[in-house]
């Protein structure tokens, strides 16, 4: 075990919440839709910042995805880089925190959509030694003057 800013860290569980978080970003990048939602639990519960209500179930997270990833031409590139990641955790359990930045560029190298959302996540380890989001929650900070949220 190590220890990071005062949290005892298992070497395991930040090892495996790493590749997920390196995982994250190469399938949405390569926008397949099984292999992205492999990355979740089953019974995820989800809340996103674009969500009113939680998405609850893997089935209805793919619907988001599916649309996610659809929404994204041929040409251009899905970006959704973690960022500043921190786990905390045992060798079943763990909880990260990071930064994920999401944009579409296109293929001359503009982006023609971006923003950084703070994402959480807690993490199980299954039966079959498989790492797996069981909750995830994004969010985006608020400008206290205006009420908006900050998309940079």
């Amino acid at each position: 075990m190590t220890v990071h800013d005062h949290l005892i860290v298992d070497a395991l569980a930040d090892d495996a919440v790493r590749r997920l978080a390196r995982a994250y970003g190469e399938r949405a990048r390569a926008r397949d839709t099984d292999a992205f939602c492999a990355l979740y639990d089953r019974d995820v519960v989800l809340f996103d910042a674009f969500a009113e209500q939680p998405i609850a179930g893997l089935d209805a997270w793919r619907a988001q995805v599916t649309e996610w990833f659809g929404g994204v031409a041929e040409s251009d590139t899905n970006v959704a880089d973690v960022t500043d990641l921190v786990v905390i955790g045992d060798g079943v359990h763990a909880a990260a925190h990071a930064l994920v930045r999401y944009a579409v560029v296109e293929p001359d190298g503009s982006e023609r959509y971006g923003m950084t959302n703070r994402l959480s996540w807690i993490v199980r380890r299954d039966d079959r030694d498989v790492w797996r989001v069981v909750h995830e929650h994004t969010s985006l900070s608020v400008d206290e003057q205006t009420g908006s949220a900050r998309l940079g």
